[in-house]
């Protein structure tokens, strides 16, 4: 008898079976009660100060020629999201991607929905490249996946843009960015982003998982500028 049993769910899935990552419960990674506690990012923040902005565009006093042009996250990062998000980057469970995505999509449809959205809107109608922010090759090696690079195969499915995950290369590993003042951030990402794949785009859509400080979006954006992109706008899946 227990062999139709595993024959019909699998081995893996009976010794390892899918639980919430926000309650624990068994059957799904993000089960439907704390499903309806996730919450769209209503809120639209220039890139570089971090205050509200029209339709997440960098406002015209903060920007500079190596600015990013604007920035969207479509989730609050908290909840089962935020839980998400670290079992995704810390616990490495790959097979969190399928359910993520269908959250992702509806975000991404919801956001889009809003008034604000038409800037973000005229700029994607533009089919930017998307390029994910990198992780250092000793942690990429270890995790074995990049979770921006997740994020970006997502981003370049649902709008069917080409994904370039060689034009950025992190060439030094950087201290976590939560527990630094505002100075000891940008230092700490200083020269840590080069350009890998010389070809210029001209519109480039930067993924990461999460805008916290935003001092990686901010320093990655910095070096696509410099090398020739005219437009970038950050997206992160949650804020």
């Amino acid at each position: 008898m227990i062999f139709c049993i595993l024959g019909g769910m699998g081995l893996v899935s009976f010794l390892y079976p899918r639980q919430c990552v926000g309650c624990k419960k068994n059957g799904k990674y993000f089960c439907d009660r704390c499903l309806s506690k996730v919450r769209l990012d209503d809120e639209w923040r220039c890139s570089e100060c971090n205050e509200k902005s029209i339709g997440g565009v960098t406002h015209f006093g903060c920007r500079n020629k190596d600015s990013l042009d604007g920035m969207v996250s479509f989730l609050a990062y908290k909840g089962l999201i935020g839980a998400g998000i670290r079992s995704l980057k810390y616990k490495f469970l790959r097979k969190l991607e399928d359910e993520f995505y269908k959250i992702f999509l509806s975000a991404v449809k919801n956001k889009l929905k809003s008034n604000q959205a038409a800037d973000l809107i005229d700029f994607l109608k533009l089919k930017p490249v998307v390029v994910p922010v990198p992780l250092y090759w000793r942690k990429l090696n270890y995790r074995g996946f990049n979770q921006a690079g997740v994020m970006g195969e997502m981003i370049a499915k649902i709008f069917d843009f080409k994904l370039k995950d060689k034009v950025l290369v992190r060439k030094k590993q950087t201290k976590p960015q939560a527990k630094l003042s505002k100075r000891e951030r940008r230092e700490n990402l200083k020269l840590a982003f080069v350009i890998g794949e010389r070809k210029i785009f001209e519109n480039v859509l930067l993924v990461d998982d999460v805008w916290t400080t935003g001092e990686t979006m901010r320093s990655a954006g910095r070096v696509l500028k410099k090398s020739g992109v005219k437009r970038v706008w950050g997206l992160t899946l949650a804020r």
